[in-house]
């Protein structure tokens, strides 16, 4: 049974317990069932802790009004960068993320790179993924 990220949905965890196995092989399943529906539980609390936090905080809601941009990413913007008042421009903000690219001009050359490794990793996956989402959302 092949059914990618669809056999984590609820269909898809019915469809896998109605699955015929072997003995063993049925146990192990409810083992592991059993976990992802631990783990799932506790990823709830974690994320409703998250989702109270940046309800609480007022730039980390002002940030979740734009489309794709949930508690996750919001608070851990607004915990990274801190207050932003301390940036002039965007671009200083982008800079200090590490999402400029590598420039090398010389005699009305430019040759842009790839961007920088040495960001917040977390934030930088966040902020690429919500970009992702926004254009789906309003590719204008």
């Amino acid at each position: 049974m092949q059914r990618k990220a669809k056999l984590w949905s609820q269909a898809g965890q019915q469809r896998l317990r109605e699955l015929v196995l072997k003995p063993w092989a049925g146990c192990r399943r409810e083992d592991l069932l059993g976990l992802l529906a631990m783990l799932n539980q506790q990823i709830g609390k974690l994320d409703a802790a998250v989702q109270k936090a940046a309800e609480e905080h007022p730039q980390a809601k002002l940030l979740m009004t734009q489309p794709g941009v949930g508690p996750n990413t919001a608070l851990g913007f607004v915990l990274t960068i801190g207050d932003v008042s301390r940036f002039a421009r965007g671009k200083q903000i982008a800079s200090y993320l590490g999402l400029i690219p590598r420039e090398e001009s010389s005699g009305g050359r430019q040759k842009l790179g790839a961007i920088s490794k040495r960001c917040n990793r977390m934030l930088r996956s966040f902020l690429g993924e919500r970009a992702h989402i926004a254009v789906r959302v309003d590719p204008g």
